[in-house]
């Protein structure tokens, strides 16, 4: 089979599309024939840090066989012996974050309790968007932060993959929306997603705007996945009570957070770790998903990834989402 393999210490255009064995499923997995896979910070970090790494490194070697990709939607084309609730011709997605990826690829194998069927409202593409930007953002808004309907969320990265599930999550669960983004594409993309107020921080600031917007008194909940300076901005306009969702950090820096703040205005800086999460509480997993697919059925949530690239433009998305050029949910189609 055909898969993307990571070999070498460097930018994306060094991934090899090349011929690698065909997995067989274990008792315990499922083989699933790829139909899409998107790209997250889960690729973002491992490229990120090859970069860095090759400034110092030059010619460094991974481990030959390294594989990206950890978002999948497919079909299952066979099943170990201890698979009950799959079988053969099934439609389904999966995460591969927490095995070690390999969605960029033709087969790959996935354990049962990472796979979860595709309804007949989902397509391959929005499967494959499903798992890690909603499932984080989910999980963020609802048990990290203990969203309630009439609390305001500021957006930071809001015309990126964990932006538009937060636009979409938060007008689900009755909050304010206000998206931050700085360019006048991406302000059109995510008013096209209905949110409900946007702030240019390239033209006006953070903090001010946010205040102004909510009357003075701040934003409820931020959710971060870029980091940077924009990280304590966005903590200066919370309010009293607010709570500050780490999800990642995009600008690649990780801030230095003057803890005074937090203080001074009873704010909470609440880590957001899905993956971890995922691992140590299956049950409540399974009813978020559920939940979510409740959402998309009942036509409440819908998932149109807006970049969507050929299994052999996998460099060049990758180079895009890198520089973040793409703008909302990136998805490979095979």
């Amino acid at each position: 089979m055909k898969a993307y393999v990571h070999t070498i210490y460097g930018p994306p255009d060094l991934l090899l599309f090349e011929d690698v064995e065909k997995p067989m499923p274990k008792d315990n997995e499922v083989l699933v024939n790829i139909h899409a896979a998107s790209l997250n910070a889960y690729d973002w970090h491992l490229l990120t840090a090859d970069i860095f790494l090759s400034r110092m490194a030059t010619g460094l070697l991974k481990p030959k066989g390294t594989m990206l990709g950890a978002d999948i939607a497919g079909k299952v084309e066979a099943v170990g012996k201890d698979i009950k609730q799959f079988k053969v011709g099934d439609e389904v997605y999966g995460d591969l974050a927490s095995c070690g990826g390999g969605g960029f690829s033709e087969y790959v194998c996935i354990n049962k309790k990472l796979v979860i069927p595709i309804s007949d409202n989902i397509n391959s593409l929005a499967g494959a968007s499903l798992p890690i930007n909603y499932g984080t953002t989910y999980y963020a808004l609802k048990r990290r932060a203990k969203a309630t309907s009439g609390e305001t969320l500021l957006i930071l990265g809001a015309s990126g993959g964990v932006g538009t599930a937060s636009i979409q999550l938060g007008k689900i669960l009755g909050l304010t929306t206000i998206a931050a983004v700085g360019s006048s594409e991406k302000e059109e993309y995510v008013k096209s997603l209905g949110v409900d107020h946007v702030i240019r921080y390239d033209k006006e600031n953070l903090k001010e705007s946010a205040k102004k917007l909510t009357g003075g008194k701040g934003v409820d909940i931020v959710v971060d996945p870029v980091g940077g300076n924009v990280s304590e901005e966005a903590l200066r306009a919370t309010a009293w009570n607010g709570r500050l969702l780490v999800i990642g950090f995009a600008q690649g820096e990780i801030p230095k957070i003057p803890l005074n703040i937090t203080l001074v205005k009873g704010v909470s800086i609440v880590g957001v770790w899905w993956g971890r999460w995922t691992q140590t509480s299956p049950k409540e997993t399974a009813e978020d998903f559920k939940e979510l697919i409740g959402f998309i059925n009942e036509g409440k949530l819908n998932i149109n990834p807006k970049n969507v690239y050929s299994i052999q433009e996998v460099s060049t998305a990758m180079d895009n989402f890198l520089n973040r050029k793409n703008i909302g949910k990136t998805v490979i189609k095979f």
